[in-house]
């Protein structure tokens, strides 16, 4: 199975969103915005409910169990966050989850398979985004892709690797290290440089 990538940058992640947005709703946005920003996997996201995030109002965070390391992770409220929580709970105020399946009458929240389809059904419109723009390469998306955009774009707003291998809750800093190191994404450019030194 192929790496899924980062966003190269703030401007790209963007893109995303409003792609996600444009072709899936603003449920599918306010997905990435909190995977991002939370700098969680998709599944312990998708597991938060509205009980625990009405909690997180009133204390100004909350505490969750990570289901791949069963780690425990706290989430602070940002502004960011508490201006979309109170978007979504205006816009679904009976669901249970935070992010609901609209399918069906039961309580449910979407699918990790569902979200993954969002992202991977983007990634046409950013490889022609990215065209347009004047830049070389694809992109692989996947949920994943999220988690590692929000940590790569703190890295370019000056958040040090010790802050984000907290923040991901990574036992070794090699594995954050892999986060941000984009290989395949950044290599890229050397490509660039290559047509300037060579023919140019």
């Amino acid at each position: 199975m192929a790496r899924v990538h980062a966003a190269r940058d703030k401007q790209e992640f963007t893109i995303i969103l409003e792609t996600l947005e444009k072709n899936h709703g603003l449920k599918a946005r306010w997905l990435a915005e909190l995977t991002a920003l939370w700098a969680l996997r998709i599944s312990d996201l998708l597991a938060i409910t509205t009980a625990q995030i009405d909690e997180a109002f009133k204390r100004g965070e909350f505490t969750i169990k990570e289901r791949k390391t069963s780690k425990w992770k706290t989430i602070t409220l940002t502004e960011h966050a508490i201006k979309l929580l109170n978007e979504m709970r205006c816009k679904y105020p009976r669901d249970q989850y935070l992010f609901e399946s609209n399918y069906g009458n039961r309580h449910l929240p979407v699918s990790r398979q569902t979200a993954w389809r969002w992202m991977t059904e983007i990634e046409a419109t950013v490889i022609t985004w990215r065209k347009k723009n004047g830049k070389l390469g694809g992109i692989n998306l996947g949920t994943h892709s999220l988690r590692k955009s929000g940590s790569r774009l703190r890295q370019q707003h000056g958040v040090t690797l010790e802050e984000l291998q907290l923040l991901l809750n990574h036992s070794r800093p090699e594995t954050t290290v892999s986060y941000l190191d984009n290989r395949e994404q950044d290599l890229i450019d050397t490509y660039s440089k290559g047509d300037q030194a060579l023919f140019t």
